[in-house]
C-alpha cells in the first residue's frame, strides 16, 4: 500500500518543496508525496539550486500549491508534515482518515545576508529535511505504523 504524505510550510516556496523532493526521491514509489502552503508564494530559486547541486535533482517544474485547494479537492494523506512553526500556528483544514500529523521544525532558510550566506542556510534545512525524511521512511515504509514517532515530531495524531 503506498503512504500518502503532505509537506506544508507557510508559503510553499522552499522547505515543504525540499521536502516533497526528498520523500520522492528516498521514498520510491511507496510514497505519493505532494507539498501545499497556507499563502503559497513562488518556488525559492535557491531550493531549485541547492537540490539540482547537492542531490543532482530538478524541482525547476515543481507549483506552489494552497492546503486548502487540496481539501476541496478531496485529497486524501494519511501523514501530513508541517516543516515551519509558522505552518504549526495556522489553522489547516482537517484532512479525513489521517493517521498522524506530525511536525518537523525545520531552521528557516530565509535570511538577509550575501548569496553565500543565503544558500548555506538553504542547505542547512536541506540537511535537516533529509535526515528527518530518511528516518520518516524506515519507520513508515512497509509498517505504515501510527505511532513510534520521535517525541520532537509529535503534533497529535
Amino acid at each position: 500500500m503506498k503512504t500518502n504524505v503532505l509537506f506544508i510550510c507557510s508559503h510553499n516556496t522552499t522547505r515543504s518543496q525540499i521536502g516533497e523532493a526528498l520523500l520522492r526521491k528516498f521514498g520510491g514509489e511507496d510514497f505519493i508525496v505532494e507539498s501545499a502552503g497556507i499563502e503559497p508564494g513562488s518556488l525559492n530559486p535557491m531550493a531549485v539550486e541547492v537540490l539540482k547541486q547537492t542531490e543532482d535533482m530538478d524541482i525547476s517544474t515543481y507549483t506552489t500549491n494552497k492546503v486548502l485547494d487540496l481539501y476541496k479537492d478531496g485529497k486524501h494523506f494519511h501523514y501530513v508534515i508541517t516543516v515551519c512553526d509558522e505552518a504549526k500556528k495556522e489553522p489547516c483544514p482537517i484532512f479525513p482518515g489521517l493517521d498522524g500529523v506530525l511536525h518537523w521544525n525545520i531552521t528557516s532558510p530565509a535570511c538577509d545576508g550575501t548569496y553565500e550566506e543565503k544558500k548555506e542556510k538553504v542547505i542547512n534545512s536541506k540537511n535537516e529535511l533529509k535526515e528527518n525524511v530518511l528516518e520518516f521512511i524506515s519507520l513508515v515504509k512497509n509498517q505504515h505504523i501510527k505511532s513510534g514517532f520521535p517525541l520532537k515530531w509529535r503534533l497529535n495524531q
